[in-house]
Formats: structure tokens, C-alpha cells, sequence
């Protein structure tokens, strides 16, 4: 035995304390004793009566203390007020104090009152209620500041009769593990907020064209939420239409592993109007280097779409007349002249000009001759089919290409029907006034290989003004 103890008497009074429960500190501190030495002394003692009483016990004391201390966790026990009976060296470690500087402390010693009222609540169910709890608990050092978090068990320990006298508690520190989980909840949450807030519909679909996942924007336009559409197809919701073509889109992600970029007509069941969206899918590949879904992200362009159409029909389009504008007009002339020169199809160019539209104006005004224009334009559309182009070159000049219509014949009868419809239309007045309306037409088919379009519209122009040279109202 320790010759420091064998010099220095314990009271007897002392060790019957130390029996009852009293901690080792307390003692030590009423007696004037070392607290160290008293633990050795006490330990030795123990190790002795094991070894009178059991000769080969399974663990011996010291082995076990010796154990304890030497594993990476956090080991301690308290009484059944929460002071502190024993602490290993982890623990001991963690509070920056040897053992007799713990014992007989509380966690209000060591922690802020901002986390100890937690870890009361906590030993109050295991040392008032004899519950055995498992849980994470943050604690906060009172003197550093620095925050961790423990993974901790507590169990309740029992006297002779049965009453919980403290308690044993395991912690592990879990506060990297914590700090990569806040971490990722936190990335989670503002990707999850980006993705809401982008102004884009956002989705994943599997193989079969299920919805794995939706973003905000998306259940939006099916008037659902989120939740509601995962494991859903677009066929529940679009037109039978639109479902197939998005099928398509999605097919060649699939199939081809490869970016898409396309411009979708989105229309919902419920929806008579469609929208147009700028679509972006790219294949999300396993680890078989095989695409086992896809993730899309859909811009809805349909304002931008309406100002382009409107812009390029205001670039195309004659405001006062609605047929093409002269720039427009000569640009799909030539693309029918090279057509027709490539493959051979004849078509037909009718240069028009209405028949004394100087007079008409200068007569009943330019309000009156606005009007000519514009009914000399819808007689013109509605003579002519789809294909056939027709466009106003100046200002009361028309002309108008009959695609793969040879001039003999056909593209004749057409003008002359033409020049009998404007004859017979009568424009009358709001004060009874008639206006006399009729129009000279000079009808060209193209001359290959020598033939472009400037001398294909000078030979029309040519014959337009022998047809005004020779009495007007005539196709020559």
C-alpha cells in the first residue's frame, strides 16, 4: 500500500462516510485528507477485499479503471444531486481538470447556463424517474465558449434497495458529424431556394416519364403541389398533343445520352391558351454510365415570343394592308426563284397597279384612298391559296407569286379572276359616293438558266405598263 497512506491514519468516521455515499472530495476536504491519495488508497482497498472474497474475479478493478480511461469516450458518473463522482481521462481532457478538481462540481461549474438547463432536464428523468435516455446534447464550455455537440447515454444507478443513488453517463462527440449535417441541410435549404426562386420550372423524370422530383414553379403550372405530381406522367396533365411531343423531347435525352435544347408549347387540360416554354434536358447518368433519369430546367418565353412575333410581323408586314411588306416580299421571291430554278417547278409573278389611284385620291381623299388599298389587299387574299404569296411593293402597286403555277392557263385564269373580282366591287361612300375600282395586272413566268429577279420584275413591270398603255383594266 501506498507508504504515504500508511504514515497517515484514516478516521474510521471517514471511510463509514465514504461507505454511505459521501463523495471522495467531501472527505477529503472534512478530514484534511490528499484526495488522490485517499482514491488509491480506496482502489487498493477494494482490489484486496475482491481478491479475499473472490480469488479469480473476471475483471479486476484497477484493469477496469484502466480501461475506462482508455477509451475515446466520454465516461461519467454523478449522484443523486448531479455532482460529479467520477470522470475518466476523456472527460477529464474535455474539462481541462485533473479528477479532484471535478468531483463534487455540477455541470453549472464547467458549462454555460445557456446548455446545462438541457442536460438537467436529462438527469432528471434518469435520476427522478429511473428512465434510461439516449439523445444529443450541445454543450457550451463556460470558460472557452467553444461549442460542441455529444452523442450521450445516461442509465440509472441503483443502492441495496433499490433507490437510484446516480447515474452513468456515455457521451461521444459527434460535433464534425453535426457540423457536416448543418452544413448539408443548410446547402440543401439554398439550393432548395434557388431552385424556387429562379423563375423556371425545374424537374426530374425517370425513364418511364415520371416526375421524381418538381420545383415550385412546376406544380405551379399544374395547379398542384409538389408532392402531388411525384410518380405522375405529363399525360395527366397536357393535352394529349403536347404529352406526346414532350415524350419525343424526352426519348432523345434517353436515347441519345445526349443535351437537349427545345422550344415547348406547354397547354393544360384545363387551359385554352398555350404556352411556350425554352426547355433545357440533360441525362443524369448512373454509374453504369447509363442515363437513369433526367433533369429539366423549362423558361416559360411566352411574352418574349408574343414581342418576337410581333416585331417580325411589323418587319414583314405592310401595316395598312396586312400583306407582306415590299423588303419581305423580294426576299421570298428569291427563295421561290431559286426553288423553282433548282427543281425545276414553274410558278407565276403578277405585278399589279389599281388603275387611276391618283385620282382616287385626289377626288375623295386620302381617307377614301386608304380604303381602296385595303379592299384591293382582302379581294387579293381571298383569290389566292395559302401557299401563294402576294405583298404590296409601293404605293398602290401589288404583287403576288402563284407557286408552281405555269402562266399559260393557270396562272392567266387566276389574274383574270382577279381583275374580274376588283372590276366588279363597288366601294360606296357614307355621303353615296361610288368609287370606280379596277386594276391592271402584267403576269411574267420565269426564263431559265439566264433568269434573276430583278429582270424577272422588269419584264413583269414592263408588260404591267402595256396593260395601262393599252386601255387599263386588262392582264397582259
Amino acid at each position: 500500500m501506498d507508504q504515504a497512506l500508511q504514515t497517515q491514519a484514516i478516521p474510521t468516521e471517514a471511510l463509514l462516510q465514504l461507505l454511505e455515499g459521501e463523495s471522495i472530495a467531501a472527505v477529503a476536504a472534512k478530514f484534511l485528507l490528499d484526495p488522490h491519495l485517499l482514491h488509491t488508497y480506496l482502489q487498493e482497498r477494494c482490489s484486496q477485499l475482491c481478491k479475499e472474497f473472490m480469488p479469480t474475479p473476471p475483471l479486476p478493478v484497477h484493469d477496469l479503471a484502466q480501461a475506462i480511461d482508455n477509451i475515446e469516450t466520454f465516461v461519467f458518473l454523478k449522484d443523486h444531486l448531479g455532482r460529479y463522482t467520477y470522470a475518466n481521462r476523456l472527460a477529464c481532457e474535455l474539462f481541462g481538470l485533473p479528477l479532484e478538481s471535478i468531483i463534487g462540481h455540477t455541470d453549472s461549474d464547467f458549462f454555460s447556463e445557456d446548455t446545462v438547463d438541457e442536460i438537467y432536464k436529462n438527469d432528471h428523468q434518469v435520476l427522478k424517474q429511473g428512465k434510461t435516455i439516449q439523445g444529443e446534447e450541445a454543450l457550451t464550455d463556460k470558460h472557452t465558449g467553444a461549442h460542441r455537440y455529444y452523442l450521450t447515454i445516461k442509465i440509472p444507478l441503483y443502492d441495496e434497495q433499490g433507490n437510484v443513488r446516480g447515474l452513468c453517463g456515455i457521451s461521444t462527440d459527434i460535433t464534425e458529424r453535426k457540423q457536416t449535417e448543418n452544413s448539408l441541410r443548410s446547402s440543401q435549404e439554398l439550393l432548395s431556394t434557388v431552385v424556387d426562386n429562379i423563375g423556371a420550372c425545374v424537374y426530374m423524370k425517370s425513364r418511364d416519364g415520371r416526375y421524381l422530383y418538381v420545383n415550385n414553379a412546376m406544380a405551379e403550372l399544374m395547379q398542384k403541389q409538389p408532392a402531388q405530381l411525384i410518380g405522375h406522367k405529363d399525360n395527366e396533365y397536357f393535352e394529349n398533343e403536347v404529352s406526346q411531343k414532350l415524350a419525343e423531347n424526352d426519348a432523345y435525352v434517353f436515347d441519345k445520352q445526349e443535351r437537349l435544347e427545345v422550344l415547348e408549347t406547354i397547354q393544360t387540360l384545363d387551359k385554352d391558351t398555350p404556352r411556350y416554354y425554352w426547355s433545357v434536358k440533360v441525362p443524369l447518368l448512373g454509374k453504369n454510365n447509363k442515363a437513369y433519369a433526367l433533369l429539366g430546367i423549362s423558361t416559360d418565353i411566352t411574352e418574349r415570343k408574343r414581342l418576337e412575333d410581333q416585331l417580325r410581323h411589323l418587319a414583314t408586314t405592310d401595316e395598312l394592308t396586312s400583306l407582306n411588306n415590299r423588303r419581305y416580299f423580294l426576299q421570298l421571291s428569291e427563295q421561290t426563284l431559286n426553288r423553282s430554278r433548282r427543281y425545276n417547278e414553274p410558278f407565276t409573278l403578277l405585278m399589279c397597279d389599281i388603275d387611276f389611284f391618283k385620282h382616287i385620291n385626289d377626288t375623295f381623299g386620302h381617307a377614301t384612298g386608304d380604303l381602296v388599298l385595303q379592299k384591293v389587299a382582302e379581294i387579293i387574299k381571298s383569290s389566292l391559296r395559302e401557299t401563294d404569296i402576294a405583298g404590296r411593293i409601293g404605293g398602290e402597286e401589288f404583287a403576288i407569286i402563284l407557286v408552281q403555277t405555269p402562266i399559260l392557263n393557270r396562272g392567266y385564269e387566276v389574274a383574270e379572276r382577279l381583275r374580274q373580282a376588283i372590276e366588279s366591287t363597288i366601294i360606296v361612300l357614307e355621303d353615296g359616293q361610288e368609287v370606280p375600282l379596277t386594276i391592271s395586272i402584267g403576269a411574267v413566268e420565269p426564263v431559265y438558266p439566264h433568269e434573276t429577279l430583278p429582270t424577272l420584275l422588269q419584264r413583269a413591270d414592263q408588260l404591267l405598263y402595256k396593260a395601262k398603255r393599252n386601255g387599263r383594266n386588262q392582264v397582259c
